[in-house]
């Protein structure tokens, strides 16, 4: 969704200079691939702002534009087409996408310190964390330069999702979590859980 809070005008301010600074260490032409539409008609200043300023990009042959909603088979088939995700936001609202960009082991960048998107990205080990834009903008080249390295969290990303998040592991925890709460009710005793440190 293109709204106030996930911030499509931090990197679209700084598409230019990352657009040359990729060809120049790399020798690649990197093209942003914006995608979404407006949810929330109280954001349509900052769409009818950003959806411009990715037009002029894709003018002049440094980006695409492509307005969809985003739900349904289609949102993973526009994140399916792209090297890497950036994902900056100034909330928690999310989780949707992220766990689309883990379903589909794609590296990723977002904003930190964000409790849930910090939290699984440093657990999963398949995403780089930025709090400036000069950071922002380095993890943008570096991901971009480096196919190693996209490769390697893609990767982290895939054993992320079938060792610790799929929906098996997921669905045997609320069993486990289940079966301790009738245990529970039927003895009149407390769960005790060990915390894990």
């Amino acid at each position: 969704w293109i709204q106030t809070n996930k911030r499509w005008d931090i990197l679209l301010s700084m598409w230019d200079d990352i657009y040359d600074e990729i060809k120049e260490k790399c020798g690649q032409k990197w093209d942003l691939f914006a995608a979404g539409t407006i949810r929330d008609p109280n954001h349509q200043r900052d769409y009818k702002l950003w959806k411009s300023d990715v037009l002029d990009l894709q003018s002049r042959g440094k980006a695409y534009y492509y307005e969809f909603i985003p739900r349904g088979d289609i949102y993973y088939k526009v994140m399916a087409i792209s090297d890497f995700i950036v994902l900056p936001t100034i909330d928690e609202t999310q989780s949707g996408t992220l766990a689309r960009i883990i379903a589909l082991n794609k590296p990723y960048i977002t904003t930190a310190p964000m409790e849930g998107l910090t939290a699984q990205t440093l657990e999963s080990g398949g995403g780089l964390l930025f709090t400036t834009k000069q950071m922002l903008k380095n993890n943008v080249v570096r991901l971009a330069c480096d196919e190693n390295l996209r490769m390697t969290l893609g990767e982290n990303l895939k054993k992320y999702l079938d060792e610790v998040v799929s929906w098996e592991i997921i669905a045997d925890k609320y069993n486990q979590a289940y079966d301790l709460a009738r245990n529970a009710k039927i003895s009149g005793k407390p769960v005790i859980i060990e915390p894990e440190f």
